[in-house]
This record gives C-alpha cells, sequence and structure tokens, in this order.
C-alpha cells in the first residue's frame, strides 16, 4: 500500500471482541534473538544520531584544550555532518549491493575506530580527521536500520513495534546527548565524548552477526557519477548555509557554494531519472503523499536542534546553568518522548487512528511547545518558560517520529528499503546542520545588538515555522488521500 497507505492514513475496522488476534501471537512468537538483534540495531542508530549533539556541550572544553578559535569550532560539529550527509545515499546503495548487515558491520566499525581517535586527539587536525571518518561510518551504517527491520520482522504489529523502538534513537538522541555530554564532559573529559562509543561499538560488532539476520544482494552497480553529484550538492550547500551563518548570504564564497550545490543537485535528479539503477528512485518521492513524511524528516530536526542548541546556550549564558544543570533541563523532554515511544502508546494510537493522523497531532504540539518557549527571556522562569514548554515538545515529538517512520516504510517497496531508510536518515542529518545554520543567522545579529538574552526567544520563534511548514504539507497530503473515493 502506497500514497499515505490504508493503516497510515484510514484506520482499519475493529475486527470485534470475539475474533482472533493474530498480531499478538505474530510478536510472541519472535524469538528472544530477534529482539536482541533489533536492540542491537537500535543502538548502533542511537549512538550515530546523538552524536551529533554530544559534543555540543564539550565545545568550550575542546576549544581550549586544542586551540580551535571562535570561528573554527564549529567545524568540530560541521566535518562530521558534512561527511554523513554527503555519503548517506551511497551508504544505502552499498547496503543494497553487499548486504545490509555487512555494511552495518564495516560503518560501525569505521566509526568506533573514529571515535577512538577522536577520544586521543592531541590537536586539531587530529579530532577533525576523526569526526570526518566518523561521519562516513555513520554514512555506511545508519542506512541500513529500515532494511534490516523490514527483513528481520514480518509485516504487522512485530514490524510495528520495532519501528516504534528504531523511532527512539532519532526522537531522543539530540536530547540525550546533550545530557550525557554535560555529564562526561564535567565528571571525566571532553575526551570520553568520542571514547564512549568505543565499547557501545565493540558490543554491536560482536553481536550484530549472531542475532541479525542478513539481507539479500541486490544486482546493480555503486553510480560513482550518482554519488559524486549527490555527495557534492549536498555538501556544498550545507557548507553554503553554514558561511552564511558565519559570514552572510551576500558573501562570495556562500553564493558560489550555493549555486554550485543547486547545479549538483539538479545534475543529480536529471541522473535519477534516467538511470535503470538510481541511488534515489523517483518512485519514492513522486507525489506530495510521499514526500511529506520526508519533509517531515527534513524540517523537524532543524526546529528540534535550534531549540536544543539555543535552550542550552540560554541556560548556561544567560541564566547561568552549570553543563550539567542545562543538560538536566531536558530531562522532562526526554521522559515523555522516550514515553511514549516505549510504552507502546504511539503505536497503538497509529494503529488505532493511522499514521498520517497522529503524526499531524505530533506535529501541532510540537508547534506549540516551540511557540510556548519562544517567550524565553533573560527573566524566564525555569518552570513556566522552559519546563512546561519542553514537555509539550517532548510529548509533540514523541508522537511523531514513530508514525513518520511508519509511513516511510509503507510507501516504499522492499527492494527501496535501503534507498529510503538512506534518505531518511540523510534528511535527518543535514535538516538539523541546515536548521541551525539558519537559525544562526537570526541569533547572531540579534545576540550582537542585544547580548541579555532577548535573542532566544525571536530564534526559537522562527524555528517553529519549520515545524510549521511541515504540519501544512503533511495536512494537504492527508486531506488529498482522505478525499480519495
Amino acid at each position: 500500500m502506497t500514497e499515505l497507505s490504508h493503516r497510515a492514513g484510514r484506520p482499519e475496522a475493529d475486527p470485534g471482541p470475539n475474533a482472533s488476534h493474530p498480531a499478538h501471537n505474530d510478536i510472541d512468537s519472535m524469538d528472544r534473538r530477534t529482539w536482541i538483534g533489533l536492540a542491537v540495531v537500535v543502538a548502533s542508530q542511537l549512538m550515530i544520531i546523538l552524536d551529533g549533539t554530544i559534543v555540543t556541550v564539550a565545545l568550550p572544553r575542546i576549544r581550549d584544550d586544542l586551540g580551535f578559535s571562535e570561528v573554527s569550532q564549529s567545524w568540530v560539529m560541521n566535518a562530521y555532518v558534512l561527511a554523513v550527509g554527503g555519503l548517506l545515499l551511497l551508504g544505502g546503495r552499498l547496503g543494497d549491493l553487499i548486504g545490509r548487515r555487512r555494511a552495518l558491520l564495516y560503518g560501525i566499525a569505521v566509526f568506533t575506530a573514529a571515535s577512538l581517535l577522536g577520544g586521543l586527539a592531541v590537536n586539531a587536525q587530529m579530532l577533525l580527521a576523526a569526526r570526518i571518518l566518523q561521519g562516513v561510518g555513520a554514512a555506511l551504517a545508519a542506512p541500513t536500520a529500515l532494511g534490516l527491520i523490514v527483513a528481520n520482522f514480518p509485516a504487522g504489529p512485530a514490524r510495528s513495534r520495532a519501528i516504534s523502538w528504531f523511532s527512539l534513537g532519532a526522537a531522543s538522541g539530540g536530547a540525550i546527548g546533550l545530557l550525557l555530554g554535560g555529564v562526561l564532559t564535567e565528571q571525566l573529559s571532553w575526551h570520553w565524548v568520542m571514547l564512549v562509543n568505543v565499547p557501545i561499538g565493540l558490543a554491536i560488532l560482536a553481536l550484530a552477526p549472531l542475532t541479525v539476520d542478513e539481507t539479500d544482494r541486490q544486482r546493480g552497480h555503486l553510480g560513482i557519477a550518482d554519488t559524486v553529484l549527490s555527495a557534492t550538492g549536498v555538501s556544498a550547500v550545507v557548507y553554503g548555509f553554514i558561511r552564511a551563518s558565519e559570514q552572510s548570504w551576500s558573501d562570495p564564497a556562500t553564493l558560489v557554494s550555493l549555486t554550485v550545490g543547486v547545479i549538483a543537485l539538479a545534475g543529480f535528479t536529471i541522473r535519477q531519472r534516467r538511470s535503470t539503477h538510481p541511488l534515489l528512485p523517483p518512485r519514492l518521492v513522486n507525489t506530495l503523499p510521499k514526500v511529506a513524511p520526508y519533509l517531515v524528516m527534513l524540517l523537524l530536526p532543524g526546529a528540534m536542534m535550534g531549540m536544543f542548541t539555543f535552550t542550552t546556550l540560554h541556560l548556561q549564558d544567560v541564566l547561568r546553568y552549570s553543563v550539567i544543570a542545562s543538560g538536566f533541563a531536558f530531562l522532562p523532554f526526554m521522559a515523555l518522548n522516550i514515553g511514549l515511544t516505549v510504552s507502546g502508546v504511539t503505536a497503538r494510537l497509529v494503529a488505532r487512528f493511522g499514521a498520517a493522523r497522529i503524526l499531524l497531532v505530533g506535529l501541532f504540539l510540537a508547534i506549540v511547545g516551540l511557540l510556548w518557549l519562544s517567550r524565553i527571556g533573560p527573566d524566564s522562569s525555569f518552570l513556566v518558560d522552559i519546563l512546561a514548554p519542553s514537555m509539550v515538545m517532548g510529548a509533540g515529538i514523541g508522537l511523531s517520529i514513530v508514525p513518520a517512520n511508519v509511513l516511510v516504510v509503507d510507501n516504499s517497496p522492499e527492494a527501496d528499503t535501503g534507498a529510503a531508510s538512506g534518505l531518511m536518515q540523510a534528511l535527518l542529518q543535514v535538516g538539523g546542520a541546515l536548521g541551525l545554520a539558519t537559525l544562526m543567522t537570526v541569533f547572531g545579529p540579534l545576540q550582537r545588538e542585544d547580548p541579555s538574552g532577548t535573542a532566544t526567544g525571536t530564534t526559537i520563534l522562527v524555528a517553529s515555522a519549520f515545524a510549521g511548514v511541515a504540519f501544512v504539507a503533511l495536512a494537504i497530503a492527508t486531506f488529498r488521500v482522505a478525499r480519495r473515493p
């Protein structure tokens, strides 16, 4: 089923209390090995997602220790994003060609080795090289997740529950990264925000071959030209936004980078339409109902990354919270977010009302929370102006990521799950980077004009518009599907 799917857009009829429930039997029949394998896949995705934010709170310590300048310190984050965002589609294709479990193992091996290198870094060059290698490993491992879930779990409630657990990493990774990064930096040192990945990576490498079934290899070719175009396009666009946040939108390097990116992506799109083995099959995004979930994956991380970053800065620089205290400020957000997923509440709501409808509710709550948080200022109350809106956002995100993943899976043929997962992960990573860079162009001038803390609220208000665009697109797509006979 496609086009927001029957399950996604229209709830199925209630079979009645006396009907048999093969769904529950299906879940119960899954053996322990399969569920341990799911935990391995989820752990790999959570490690990759939280690596995008775990370094954030350690940046001041890294800057002082390794001699980064105020400007160059941002490349500790940017180097990772550029590598992973530019190579994720290639990672999805490699998983199709060599087997997704094998791609996961290769990617985690590179990521783990790079994390060790970063943890032992003694200069800026060594750390940046490690961050680039982490991005390469993440780009190879991240797109395998949905394909492995589809291969290891039959369609139905078992797969839906597996997708719910997978969604947990995407939904909570950013906040967990901030919390864990603060604790490790304060209690140990910034080196441990890298080294913490090593034992996790080694455990994944040991358990995955024993608990995760390999997928069939698909025929095709790697598509070097397509890879170069997609990597160049994504990297150039991301760099253009980063450059704009550091300089201005009229800066020559910004304009050149954005122009190159647009041209490369246009060339990539043309080649995908003509290719017999495209990296990104056009059928994945050839209608608005299919595009809408991906648009959510692009825009919502940008809003959330901005919220995490600028709220953390406000807590530390304006309200004078410690690094650890600012991380723990997001605990209620995580509790609601994780609770809705782990308890199965979101999955049950999706099964009852449809993924598209629950996603609309989640986006609406996220928008309300962001608008509420935009009232933050130098004299803000933590309970009213930070805690309460963050809990509303936690509920919203907890109701958003699972149905978004369900829509992606339902709209993707099994043969395309590698490409779909690669696109989804690329949008998550790139969306966060582009959103943060865009918001930085808002925050920077306002902060220079008034450093008292008034810039945070306006910046988060702009972030709410990202979620608003996603909500409107999804609402239009859902309305069109509902009107069809």
